[in-house]
């Protein structure tokens, strides 16, 4: 493999890295509960994520170890 062809490799996997995809599982007051590669984690939630349900696949910033975000539902 070329050198640059593993570099852009791995550039891709640490971009992907930095958004995972959860599925809402319920709320805890104003923050929410999602499944994430198997596990499941309270998280906060953006403002502008008013309704979160039960069954919604969710995109969750995780660009900060141990500072995750749900952003919301992709339309």
């Amino acid at each position: 493999m070329k050198r640059i062809d593993a570099l852009t490799l791995k550039l891709e996997q640490l971009l992907a890295s930095r958004r995972k995809v959860g599925t809402v599982t319920g709320t805890s007051g104003t923050k929410v509960v999602v499944t994430v590669d198997g596990a499941p984690m309270t998280l906060p939630r953006l403002a502008s994520y008013t309704t979160p349900t039960a069954g919604d696949t969710v995109i969750i910033d995780a660009m900060v170890s141990g500072s995750w975000i749900v952003l919301g539902k992709p339309a």
